[in-house]
């Protein structure tokens, strides 16, 4: 499987005690997926969360069905975390409410009634399931696991 990663600097306009500064940040731009037999496979953006019988699942999400994707999402950070093959986390809910992308490697996440998905470079996840008895999630493949974990703000009180 083949990607392409990019870093390109933007500008970002920042305000602290009424003076603006103009800062640069770095952007990483992940184009999708090409596999070796030339199809291309497009981002899948997933949410998982706690529903009402208190098991974790899992929805797709589009743009067309969640215009919010499209819009500023305030983030607390970002951090890029690696798993070795073989890792296993048995059941476990999410931290907290955090974007967790894939750039390498493939990844199971398995669910209470039995379900077992797999998600590979360019999918991303909003993970929100903080309660209940959560998800188990293993490396599989022959490779680590990158990826970019982005936990959002907590709502402003």
């Amino acid at each position: 499987m083949i990607t392409e990663r990019l870093w390109n600097w933007h500008p970002l306009q920042v305000s602290v005690d009424s003076c603006t500064v103009l800062v640069m940040k770095q952007v990483l731009t992940v184009r999708p997926c090409v596999h070796e037999k030339g199809s291309r496979k497009n981002m899948g953006i997933f949410r998982l969360y706690t529903g009402n019988d208190g098991q974790s699942h899992i929805e797709e999400q589009t743009f067309s069905a969640h215009p919010a994707l499209t819009t500023p999402q305030a983030a607390a950070h970002i951090v890029f975390g690696q798993m070795p093959v073989g890792t296993f986390i048995d059941w476990h809910p999410a931290p907290r409410r955090q974007y967790v992308i894939i750039l390498a490697g493939q990844l199971e996440i398995g669910l209470g009634d039995g379900t077992l998905r797999r998600f590979g470079p360019g999918d991303a996840r909003l993970v929100e399931d903080t309660t209940g008895r959560g998800h188990t999630t293993r490396v599989v493949g022959s490779e680590p696991v990158l990826t970019a974990v982005i936990p959002l703000a907590e709502p402003a009180r």
